[in-house]
């Protein structure tokens, strides 16, 4: 009898929730989020050095359909020499499907141009007028945008890391097995460091961390890796550059080795702020649902009023060599 009770409750409140059930249709193609992204770095290499500020746009859109912010005032500051750089807008222009940024390079003191991808993101670019990336110095960000103030801590540019060789090594990684790794061996200098590492067939020479195409550019593969020198001696030797994480779920080691005749290892210098922010992005990308791994959650940045993304200071430096040799 209470199995039968149990059966009919059990229809019943199927009935019940088939009978309020609706379909509502809503169109987010119009939508465009509050939230704001920034993205950006200074480095020590030769400027001017852009930014790129955006909206996550439509929600049903691309992973490239963002609205660039047009009208903020964003200001970068060098902090040790109190110069202040009000940075310029710089508008896209179009030809067929590609992009180009008109601007005046105050370092060669001419006008020139540049590219990036038309990927629906080319709109909210800009570019310092006066700023220098250099090491030792410290550099704080402000923006406004909307009639809100948002503003970054001071980062410290601090010394570049100076690789002293570069081997590839057969390592055993376990799940992925016996494979080719970048090794590196390098002097880690006294004091708290963050680096952030990757690695390419090519110099970053040849086309700088701080243009559009970089800040344009988009991958499911995210070849970086970063590291913490809490446990590091002072005389590091053959130190394994992770291959860095992917959205797929591959096990470590399937991005090694890059293909090309030569290999570059990237190392770049960043805060604390910067690492934790790069540690929350590695614990996302190995959520894999189980109970074991964090909860998916939104990334804090170090910007406040919850900006998305992370204001950046870096002396980037590398190390290459001809594979085989």
């Amino acid at each position: 009898m209470v199995k039968t009770l149990s059966y009919i409750l059990c229809l019943i409140l199927g009935m019940f929730i088939s009978g309020c059930e609706r379909i509502v249709d809503v169109d987010f193609s119009g939508y465009t989020s509050d939230a704001i992204v920034f993205e950006g770095i200074v480095t020590n290499e030769r400027p001017p050095y852009f930014f790129h500020l955006t909206r996550p746009s439509a929600v049903s859109a691309g992973e490239y359909d963002y609205a660039g912010i047009e009208d903020a005032v964003i200001i970068i500051t060098d902090v040790t020499d109190g110069i202040r750089d009000t940075l310029q807008y710089v508008p896209p222009r179009f030809e067929g499907y590609d992009v180009y940024y008109n601007y005046y390079n105050y370092d060669t003191k001419r006008k020139e141009e540049t590219s990036g991808f038309s990927l629906g993101a080319v709109y909210g670019m800009y570019v310092t007028t006066k700023l220098y990336g250099i090491v030792g110095h410290s550099y704080s960000l402000d923006f406004y945008c909307d009639g809100k103030h948002f503003e970054s801590e001071a980062q410290k540019m601090e010394q570049p890391l100076v690789i002293t060789d570069l081997k590839v090594k057969k390592v055993d990684l376990g799940e992925k097995g016996e494979t080719d790794a970048p090794c590196i061996s390098f002097i880690n200098p006294p004091g708290e460091n963050y680096y952030l590492f990757s690695f390419y067939p090519w110099s970053y020479t040849h086309f700088t961390f701080t243009r559009p195409n970089v800040l344009l550019g988009g991958d499911s593969d995210w070849r970086f890796s970063i590291l913490g020198d809490e446990y590091l001696e002072e005389n590091v030797v053959d130190f394994i550059v992770d291959d860095g994480e992917n959205a797929f779920g591959y096990p470590n080691g399937w991005g090694y080795i890059p293909v090309g005749d030569s290999l570059y290892v990237w190392a770049q210098t960043i805060s604390k702020s910067c690492y934790h922010v790069y540690e929350q992005m590695l614990k996302q990308l190995r959520t894999d649902g189980g109970a074991y791994t964090p909860t998916p959650t939104s990334i804090t940045g170090n910007i406040s009023g919850g900006v998305y993304g992370c204001f950046r200071v870096s002396a980037v430096s590398e190390k290459g060599i001809l594979k085989g040799k």
